[in-house]
């Protein structure tokens, strides 16, 4: 099996929380069945929904050090715990010899396979603003529903107030009624679009048709690792 090299820390319970769907998706009934993966946990790195609003730093040198050392450890491919982040993989990507999967791609495809014409994004203002999720289900022909400029706050409230904070008795009810307005406005299901969010869902029993970002990166990665090297 090939080793999954997970570039984390952005934010730390989603790396575990990835962590945990990799394991779940392997098939195996000993330890010796599952994958190896080295995890490269760095909450250091800038954020990056502030950096592509131009509020703070880039992200990308750090990014590209955590890339390096999982191919110095001896990852055979990489994955991102973050949607956001994947914004700067062009400029991070080519400082490494090994492959990286893509949590956008994944996702999208996974909306393909469902057949839905028409979803609900809950993402970062950041990934919201890179246009990723909106173009790759564009070239698929899914049409993709932002939530209302105005409601997309409840979102990072919800990521950087709730999640990010473990602030486990964070108010949700805007949020719930946000979902409603965003069925009404077409969407047959919901891209949970950050690796926050998919944690939200279980944190604060979150009801809706979701698409796990992460769950769907998962499964692509244990279908990766179990191919035969090249």
């Amino acid at each position: 099996m090939k080793t999954i090299g997970i570039m984390g820390g952005m934010g730390p319970m989603a790396t575990v929380d990835l962590m945990k769907k990799i394991i779940l998706a392997t098939p195996a009934a000993t330890d010796q069945e599952h994958i190896p993966m080295l995890v490269d946990n760095a909450p250091q790195i800038p954020d990056r929904t502030k950096a592509i609003l131009g509020q703070g730093e880039s992200p990308v040198a750090a990014m590209v050090k955590s890339a390096r050392r999982l191919e110095a450890g001896g990852a055979d491919f990489i994955i991102i715990a973050c949607n956001t982040a994947h914004y700067f993989l062009p400029e991070v990507a080519p400082q490494v010899k090994i492959p990286v999967l893509s949590i956008i791609e994944t996702a999208a495809d996974s909306v393909l396979a469902r057949g839905c014409k028409s979803v609900g994004l809950l993402a970062t203002s950041g990934t919201i603003r890179t246009g990723l999720y909106q173009k790759a289900l564009s070239a698929k022909g899914i049409t993709c529903i932002a939530p209302a400029a105005d409601k997309q706050h409840l979102i990072d409230d919800l990521i950087y107030d709730g999640v990010k904070a473990n602030n486990n008795a964070y108010d949700t009810s805007a949020v719930c009624q946000l979902l409603q307005d965003m069925q009404h406005d077409g969407a047959e299901a919901f891209i949970l679009g950050c690796t926050e969010v998919p944690v939200a869902v279980s944190m604060y029993n979150l009801q809706g048709d979701f698409i796990d970002s992460t769950e769907e990166l998962a499964k692509a990665a244990v279908k990766y690792a179990k191919a035969d090297k090249d």
